[in-house]
């Protein structure tokens, strides 16, 4: 008698949560939707539930590859707005769930070296951290920030 495969793909979902993220697989390659796991933030990190991101320039070198040391697979995207919905151990205390937060495109400088002073953040010595390049972006429902970098987002209403 065969023998019988149970399809347990329905089951992925109860056992790992997944979110929707467009990426980019190689360097040239199409913009995909898929599935990913959620990520749990780790250690100064928080989770943002992803509201909107804009499209720019650089999410065109990041699915072309002009960007010089991107690794792949990569999510494009910054200029990011969402909700914190997770904070990871050590995350700084400004930052509470629930807060509307923002991901620009540079998403860490060292602070301290004579380029970052003269603002001339690209340069810095340490090395640049770049939303979307360097690590994963907001072409997703939801993504990973540092504590460090980003700001907090207020809304006011306006007559």
């Amino acid at each position: 008698m065969p023998r019988k495969t149970l399809d347990t793909t329905h089951l992925r979902n109860l056992v790992m949560p997944t979110m929707r993220c467009v990426q980019v697989s190689r360097p040239g390659g199409p913009l995909e939707l898929i599935e990913r796991p959620i990520p749990e933030p780790g250690p100064g990190s928080v989770r943002i539930k992803v509201q909107a991101c804009g499209i720019c320039h650089s999410d065109a070198m990041t699915k072309e590859g002009l960007w010089p040391g991107i690794s792949y697979p990569r999510v494009p995207g910054h200029e990011v707005i969402g909700v914190i919905d997770a904070l990871g151990k050590e995350a700084p205390p400004r930052w509470q769930a629930g807060q509307r937060v923002g991901v620009g495109w540079h998403a860490w400088h060292c602070g301290s070296c004579d380029p970052f002073r003269r603002a001339d953040f690209f340069a810095c010595q340490t090395g640049v951290q770049v939303t979307g390049i360097s690590f994963d972006g907001g072409y997703a429902y939801d993504r990973m920030m540092s504590g460090k970098a980003r700001f907090r987002v207020v809304l006011t209403t306006g007559t």
